[in-house]
């Protein structure tokens, strides 16, 4: 009997050390994220960490040439988590979402394409994502939650202490002014805003929103246009099935969005429509086509690109609102798409590069 265990014994402890140098070359697993291409497709930036790890930082890489990636290098010991990358008109600037020195506060930063000279431009106190600048690059816009948590429905909830479900916090438009680094909200307090763009002229937003809570309501968010400088929130379409990524058309005449049955928020899939920004003429642009939607990027007036899942896959196309005709330009096995949760695309704003995971 004693040889019998010792027979079995051995084989238990290599396994258990084959699994254990398994999980640490798992660990080293290089992860990649929050990809963001300059608009004149000489830089990307994105976020990466590694599977073992819970720091995310941010690098930067110019296209051309063979130049190695650069780490955007913030001048604060200890690790920091890094998200959502966004680049100026210009594309002479990056802005991002970091913790660096904070403990799990986010601050907005800026970098030059080079990523050097970092500084950090805001003092928040609450949940914020998404920036986006302004055409004119005078202002970048984000989504944030003054003195809470947040995140959506994938992010644990802050503890709740006090009476309970009697404060909510909604997630609104903040807007801050490069020149003179002030900050205001601008969308209404009672609106909890999921998704947003700026007009073509800076002076409106076209966003998806609901009352709060967020995470309860966003599968009956409607679509507003927002006054930037007065915050008054009109809506403009109240969708029969769920409604995701609404964008300003290049001319400003025409907003175009996704609607679809979708289970959660960041999950996008459906048709593309579009409608005037007065919430009329809405029209379904992809009914005949046997895809699911799920990003999209304005060209002209008259043409989109779409991302959309084929099968189990997915596929790149542009799309033409003359005849509403499609054109596949790519079709992979890979799935891809530009927003949402862990988005892994993105397109320059001449639509002549890509870049993916």
């Amino acid at each position: 009997m004693k040889h019998f265990l010792l027979v079995c014994f051995v084989p238990m402890t290599l396994a258990a050390q084959n699994m254990q140098q398994l999980t640490e070359k798992l660990g080293k697993t290089v992860l990649y994220g929050d990809l963001a291409l300059s608009p004149d497709a000489t830089h990307i930036a994105w976020v990466q960490s590694t599977a073992a790890t819970t720091s995310r930082q941010t690098h930067i890489r110019e296209i051309s040439g063979n130049a190695p990636a650069k780490l955007v290098d913030i001048p604060i010991t200890g690790d920091r988590t890094d998200f959502d990358p966004a680049w100026s008109p210009d594309s002479k600037t990056l802005t991002f979402f970091s913790g660096a020195g904070e403990k799990a506060q986010r601050q907005l930063w800026t970098v030059k394409a080079d990523g050097s000279d970092p500084r950090k431009i805001t003092n928040l106190n609450g949940f914020a994502a998404h920036p986006r600048w302004s055409h004119d690059g005078k202002q970048i816009a984000f989504l944030y939650i003054e003195g809470a948590g947040g995140g959506g429905p994938l992010t644990a909830a802050p503890t709740t202490t006090g009476v309970i479900d009697t404060a909510i916090h909604n997630q609104r438009i903040a807007v801050l002014d490069i020149t003179n680094g002030q900050l205001r909200e601008v969308s209404p307090p009672d609106l909890h805003i999921y998704d947003y763009d700026w007009s073509p002229d800076d002076k409106m937003f076209a966003a998806t929103a609901a009352p709060g809570p967020g995470d309860n309501n966003w599968w009956i968010a409607q679509i507003y246009t927002i006054d930037t400088a007065k915050g008054n929130a009109t809506a403009i379409y109240k969708p029969w099935f769920q409604i995701a990524v609404p964008r300003w058309s290049p001319d400003g005449k025409s907003i175009a969005f996704i609607q679809g049955l979708m289970s959660d928020e960041g999950f996008h899939g459906g048709d593309l429509f579009t409608m005037t920004v007065d919430g009329r003429d809405v029209v379904n642009r992809t009914s005949s086509r046997k895809t699911s939607i799920n990003s999209f990027f304005w060209q002209t007036p008259d043409r989109i690109v779409l991302v959309e899942y084929v099968g189990s896959g997915s596929a790149i196309s542009e799309l033409s609102l003359r005849d509403n005709s499609a054109q596949t330009i790519w079709k992979g096995p890979e799935g891809i798409h530009a927003f949402g949760n862990f988005p892994d695309f993105d397109l320059s704003k001449d639509g002549k590069f890509a870049a993916g995971v």
